[in-house]
């Protein structure tokens, strides 16, 4: 029994499970321990490997091991096998040791793991040690769950962009999020990107430890106020997978172990992080400065060359390239004084921005453009770079003699896009309603009052009758018995697809469990096929679905503390399950309503 205990503190602290880069690695469970107090080291082989020889446990007692377990894991689409030998290590004295290498022959070559150090402190009292079992039982160790703000500098310039990443690490398995939401950054310009986890999570190992990784946010950040800004932490639950806190409920799970895992959502918050954001500098700067920063291009056309006074003509101006293009503002130029100018109309695409100018000249004559430069701050050279624009001869005629001076014709589209106070005439039928006819008192007004009323006394009596229906929490449980069971299913049928034994009958159990608890008002701790026959019995069910539903626990139990002894195809245990589950909601629901009419 003291070695089973053993077992289930490793189970509570230790994480082994990834991808691991292709040799042989050593990692524990933790390099801070206390004198007596168990931890495991654990040596894992990702190759075809023979000759194992462990390290030198001189300075620990060894009180269990070696373990040997080995599986075939999925990430990201890809296969790996791996095979893990662990002990039970306890510290014999404080002090701070070191754990040699293990070696493996792997063909002809040798391979051997790097040395752990361990620090071994003074051992907690009793007391003490049962406070950080029960802290740990409520909420998850810093250590092991945590969200890392990552940023590709540090230190930039105003306008400069930068990425921005907010990544989970946990030593438990991630199961899913809830309550985050996409950060925003004070004294930054946002803009969201598709995470590279998309939606998958990875294994990373750090410092000889395996954590599940999954990167939450990656944002695009430019900054838009020079000096230190603290980027704000993001906060949320991530749902994690660890091991049942329950006791073992009979012999066999006091020899094995309790089967049963928990998903518990922990809050976790990152930490602020500071970023100096510096000014572009004062010396050099362009007078036509317009805030553009990065590596940019400018393009400039027109769609004429030559027109008549008070015709439009279109100038267009695209700036393209990597850089704060979203931010820019329109260049403001210097353009004669006979032409009139409106605020230009502007489009976006990916990485560039048009800032297209409605232009009218109002006197003729031979026009040259040629202040239409763009001058922006290059990271590169960490100076300003102008871009100078081609010259463009703009030829004016003198004005139609019925274009009435300053007259100037806009279509009937632009008009209603301006929104100005003169629209375009109005067109077509117009429908005409008699003067003084008002909608107050009318009969549709009537109407609509009666039909607010009655949908007003309807809601009451709906939202009376529901929660009458949600009162009994009882009755609740046993109408969503079946939903929960289907929910718990669809998650065994993926592990049909991998052919993954142990998880698979661990949910068939699970699902099996939950439905009975729930539809028998059985609390789950103290769920018992003895408990579960009885309750059967009692509400009449007949004796051939009761043997089934005996049978099936009892093969599921079996098949969860060992899988390899188990033959049968899991799709059809899968199909017979869920059917047998119906036929069980069936015959109870039948019952129940017998049971109503008598």
């Amino acid at each position: 029994m003291k070695s089973v205990v053993y077992s289930l503190l490793f189970s509570l602290f230790f994480f082994s499970q990834g991808a691991i880069a292709q040799g042989i690695t050593a990692q524990v469970s933790t390099k801070k321990v206390q004198v007596g107090v168990p931890f495991e080291y654990a040596v894992v082989i990702t190759v075809n490997a023979t000759n194992f020889t462990p390290p030198s446990f001189k300075d620990f007692d060894i009180i269990s091991g070696p373990n040997q377990s080995s599986s075939i894991q999925y990430v990201n689409g890809t296969m790996s096998q791996q095979m893990t030998i662990s002990y039970g290590l306890v510290a014999k004295k404080e002090g701070r040791f070191s754990i040699g290498p293990a070696t493996v022959m792997a063909g002809s070559q040798k391979l051997e793991t790097a040395p752990i150090s361990i620090e071994a402190g003074k051992s907690g009292t009793s007391n003490n040690q049962a406070e950080e079992e029960t802290k740990f039982s409520n909420k998850v160790n810093g250590s092991d769950l945590f969200i890392r703000t990552a940023t590709s500098k540090n230190r930039c310039y105003l306008g400069e962009q930068i990425i921005i990443t907010q990544k989970v690490y946990s030593r438990l398995q991630i199961i899913g999020f809830q309550k985050f939401a996409q950060p925003t950054y004070t004294g930054f310009y946002s803009q969201a990107q598709e995470s590279v986890s998309k939606g998958q999570v990875a294994v990373e190992n750090i410092d000889g430890i395996n954590y599940y990784t999954y990167e939450l946010f990656r944002t695009i950040g430019t900054a838009n106020k020079a000096g230190k800004i603290t980027l704000d932490p993001v906060e949320g639950d991530v749902v994690v997978r660890r091991q049942s806190q329950a006791k073992p409920r009979t012999v066999f799970e006091q020899f094995f172990g309790a089967p049963s895992y928990e998903d518990i959502p922990v809050n976790v918050k990152s930490r602020g992080l500071s970023i100096e954001v510096l000014p572009l500098p004062e010396k050099n700067k362009p007078a036509n400065f317009s805030g553009g920063v990065g590596e940019l291009n400018i393009k400039i056309q027109t769609n004429r060359t030559e027109l008549k006074s008070n015709d439009a003509f279109n100038l267009k101006v695209t700036i393209s390239g990597k850089g704060n293009i979203k931010l820019l503002e329109a260049p403001k130029y210097e353009f004669p004084e006979s032409f009139e100018i409106y605020e230009p109309k502007i489009t976006e695409s990916q990485n560039s921005k048009t800032f297209d100018y409605l232009i009218i000249p109002r006197a003729e004559g031979d026009y040259i453009l040629d202040n239409l430069d763009f001058s922006y701050f290059n990271l590169n050279s960490k100076d300003y770079v102008t871009l100078a624009s081609p010259q463009i001869k703009i030829k004016v005629l003198p004005a139609d003699v019925n274009s009435g001076g300053a007259q100037v014709f806009n279509p009937q589209s632009q008009i209603r896009e301006l929104e100005n106070d003169i629209r375009y005439i109005k067109k077509g039928d117009f429908v005409l309603q008699k003067s003084g006819q008002e909608f107050f008192n009318s009969f549709v007004h009537l109407l609509l009052l009666a039909l607010i009323s009655v949908a007003f006394v309807t809601s009451i009596i709906v939202r009376k009758a529901y929660l009458k229906q949600n009162s009994n929490a009882v009755l609740v449980k046993e109408r969503k018995a079946a939903q929960i069971a289907k929910k718990q299913l669809r998650r065994a049928a993926n592990f049909v697809v991998e052919n993954k034994k142990d998880a698979f009958y661990t949910e068939i159990l699970l699902a099996l469990n939950n439905y009975l608890g729930h539809k028998l008002n059985i609390p789950v701790a103290i769920l018992s096929k003895e408990r579960v026959k009885e309750n059967l019995a009692n509400r009449n069910v007949n004796s051939v679905l009761l043997n089934k539903v005996l049978e099936t626990l009892s093969k599921s139990e079996f098949a969860k503390y060992a899988p390899g002894a188990v033959s049968g195809d899991l799709q059809s245990v899968y199909a017979n399950t869920s059917q047998l589950i119906i036929e069980l909601e069936n015959e109870l629901n039948t019952k129940k309503n017998y049971e109503k009419v008598a």
